[in-house]
């Protein structure tokens, strides 16, 4: 991972093996308190209130690591250079890495915020510009702009949402929930599972993906 600054951006450039993110880069993202402070469902307000597709509302149990946020964002990004993605917007070909499913309703489902969360996390996907690699495949470089806290503390403003300690962890549980096998995986390699799961989003061989 090397990073440079252009222009008062952050950019990143990643190193991958597999697909997977190899950098202890912290992603653009924060943990909040999600309520309804006017009428309708915090997804809703999140939707009407949120700058672009670029930022997205993910459930508190979906997120468990900052690889697996990069993860997922190099396999998204990839897509959007190419003009290959499954879904019709970024934020949701990025839930469908996540969640580790070919199936848009799917991911929604395993990596949505309910309507009994109190927590969610707000993650923004930075834009990417496409480096060619040897066999001239546009491979993504993340773009992390200056603004991006300023932009988060406005939104969260707006909605009325407070930002909370980081609480980023393995959870068995929160593995389940995002359609992880996790039995026969020791606690040692839960992080391996949960990156597998990302990469395994475009497997269509089996008949729950």
């Amino acid at each position: 991972m090397h990073r440079l600054l252009e222009n008062g951006k952050t950019i990143i450039e990643m190193r991958t093996k597999g697909g997977s993110a190899m950098t202890g880069e912290p992603f653009p993202c924060a943990l909040v308190t999600v309520k309804a402070r006017d009428v309708g469902s915090a997804v809703d307000r999140f939707l009407e209130h949120r700058g672009d597709a670029r930022w997205v509302l993910i459930g508190h149990h979906a997120v468990q690591s900052h690889a697996q946020l990069w993860t997922a964002w190099i396999q998204t990004t990839r897509n959007e250079l190419r003009s290959s993605m499954v879904a019709r917007s970024v934020d949701a070909e990025f839930l469908r890495y996540i969640s580790g499913t070919h199936h848009i309703s799917e991911a929604f489902s395993r990596a949505g915020v309910g309507s009994e969360d109190a927590l969610a996390w707000v993650v923004w996907l930075p834009s990417a510009e496409g480096v060619a690699n040897d066999l001239g495949h546009l491979q993504p470089k993340a773009v992390v702009d200056a603004v991006f806290h300023s932009d988060l503390d406005a939104l969260l403003s707006t909605l009325g949402w407070q930002k909370e300690a980081p609480e980023m962890h393995l959870s068995i549980a929160g593995m389940r929930r995002l359609g992880i096998d996790v039995d026969g995986w020791p606690d040692s390699r839960l992080g391996e599972a949960l990156l597998s799961h990302v990469l395994m989003a475009d497997d269509q061989s089996s008949s729950h993906r």
